[in-house]
């Protein structure tokens, strides 16, 4: 049987975040934050693409789609460069927590592991790391004084690192926020990412535990 399009593609949407990832690593340039941006949009329209969701939910992520590339494309042509950049990261945060939301609802309504829903809950886990991220910016945006307690320059490579190391709770602590809204925050995601992969694990290993014993002898009808 021929397989259908568009059915599963999360290994292509872990590599557009692996990439997203990557570029925001090596720079924090105007043109990498657009570059990622880009690359944030196509993985929404691929999550979508591949979750299947119902019609409704389509045409929700059809207008999350076309207002943020419209507020995106509205900010860099006519706001000062700080305040696009604090637009830019609203922005970010509403594509990427449509794009977690489609994508756990498709990985909770499977019932088998396949190394396609593994692609998928990493690309959740790597998604949470990044909405964070963009949280963080625009709080940075929208709070006078420094973000960082060690004043550490804020951007997006700083966001995002900070963002991970708190989500895996590494807390290597040369990254700390200066205010308790920033420090609130960097606690519910590590509270988020704990929780993320105890229910994440117990529904796999549920979904595999099911599944081995529907093919065990005797199971069958």
């Amino acid at each position: 049987m021929a397989r259908r399009t568009g059915t599963d593609d999360f290994g292509i949407v872990l590599a557009l975040l692996v990439t997203a990832y990557v570029a925001y690593a090596l720079s924090s340039a105007l043109w990498v934050e657009l570059v990622v941006l880009v690359l944030y949009l196509f993985t929404l329209g691929l999550a979508v693409r591949t979750s299947r969701p119902m019609p409704r939910q389509k045409r929700t992520v059809r207008v999350v789609l076309a207002v943020s590339a419209a507020v995106a494309a509205f900010a860099l042509v006519a706001l000062p460069a700080t305040t696009a950049d604090g637009v830019l990261d609203g922005v970010v945060c509403v594509i990427l927590l449509t794009a977690l939301v489609v994508i756990l609802d498709r990985i909770l309504r499977r019932t088998a592991v396949t190394v396609q829903s593994l692609a998928g809950a990493l690309s959740a886990y790597l998604i949470i790391g990044m909405f964070f991220a963009s949280v963080f910016g625009l709080m940075d945006s929208l709070t006078p004084g420094p973000f960082f307690a060690s004043g550490e320059a804020a951007n997006a490579r700083s966001f995002q690192y900070f963002s991970y190391t708190t989500l895996t709770t590494l807390g290597y602590g040369d990254y700390t926020a200066a205010q308790f809204p920033g420090r609130s925050i960097a606690t519910f995601e590590a509270l988020v990412g704990q929780v993320f992969l105890a229910v994440l694990v117990a529904r796999l290993v549920a979904a595999f535990h099911g599944r081995g014993e529907a093919v065990l002898p005797g199971n069958h009808e």
